[in-house]
């Protein structure tokens, strides 16, 4: 067979496109990031930073970081905890594969479909108010409090996603040897503490994988926000997914937007770093 050198060349072509495709986007947003560009003015000028000096001067960059952070920790904790505990119900109850079925539903609607069904539920009349009121209860302000919107968003994130975390410790779960568990059950080791000796440090990896996923998605929330709150009230869900989009679309600075998505990808690049560390020390350990 003769020899063709280009061939490896042109097998390269399709991913040196797909990284064209991403990359290129990615520098021009960070150049947007450092001009004063809006659709209303003519070609965009440089202005060395001032849009990042105004993020964090004018206090609406604090405050949309402060609320990410805030919804990506709170989110990530809780539905990392619960998969974590439904999936473990899951291995070991009788009919573990009837409800794993039900489990993953809400993984199967589109976010903000489900956001805009929560929104509806959720209303002052809604269904769940009056519920409330049928149990002697008093209304809720779901999305309308400042102090219950954003962890009325948080509900329905961990709502939507917290099968996702089930499935994947499922099967970390599954890669546990039941041997381990045998001879910690003949050692006289509880339930609890076979958990945090064996199960644990042997799904670390998964756990790893499901923080990085869902932390970074959480941190880059957008539809489950926009579509309940629009940021509101009183930019209590404020992220800056949404506060870019709000300069960006609504105000049409594309050089303000830009730089709150270049922070916010700094941030979920951090975590990934983060996580990828930690990854690779215990593999090395």
């Amino acid at each position: 067979m003769k020899h063709k050198p280009y061939l490896p060349y042109l097998l390269a072509l399709p991913g040196l496109a797909v990284l064209i495709a991403i990359l290129y986007p990615f520098f021009t947003g960070v150049y947007w990031s450092f001009t004063s560009y809006r659709l209303t003015r003519g070609d965009p000028k440089p202005n060395w930073g001032e849009n990042y000096v105004d993020l964090f001067t004018t206090g609406d960059g604090w405050h949309a970081i402060a609320i990410t952070l805030t919804y990506a920790v709170t989110a990530v904790v809780v539905e990392v905890v619960l998969g974590t505990l439904i999936a473990l119900a899951l291995n070991h109850g009788r009919y573990g594969s009837y409800f794993r079925i039900l489990i993953v539903l809400p993984l199967l609607m589109p976010p903000v479909i489900a956001a805009l069904m929560w929104k509806v539920m959720l209303t002052e009349n809604g269904v769940t108010n009056w519920m409330i009121e049928a149990l002697g209860g008093t209304r809720l302000l779901w999305f309308n409090g400042p102090d219950t919107a954003l962890l009325t968003c948080i509900l329905i994130d961990v709502w939507l996603y917290t099968p996702f975390v089930v499935l994947l410790m499922q099967a970390g779960l599954k890669s546990v040897p039941t041997e381990l568990r045998e001879a910690s059950a003949v050692d006289g080791a509880s339930n609890l503490r076979h958990f945090f000796t064996i199960t644990l440090p042997l799904t670390i990896p998964v756990l790893v994988v499901v923080i990085a996923f869902r932390g970074i998605d959480s941190l880059k929330m957008f539809d489950v926000i926009y579509t309940t709150t629009k940021g509101g009230p009183v930019d209590a869900t404020t992220n800056l997914h949404v506060l870019a989009y709000l300069d960006g679309i609504r105000n049409l600075n594309f050089g303000a937007a830009m730089a709150a998505l270049v922070v916010l990808w700094i941030i979920c690049y951090v975590l990934s770093y983060v996580l990828l560390k930690a990854r690779r020390k215990e593999i090395s350990a």
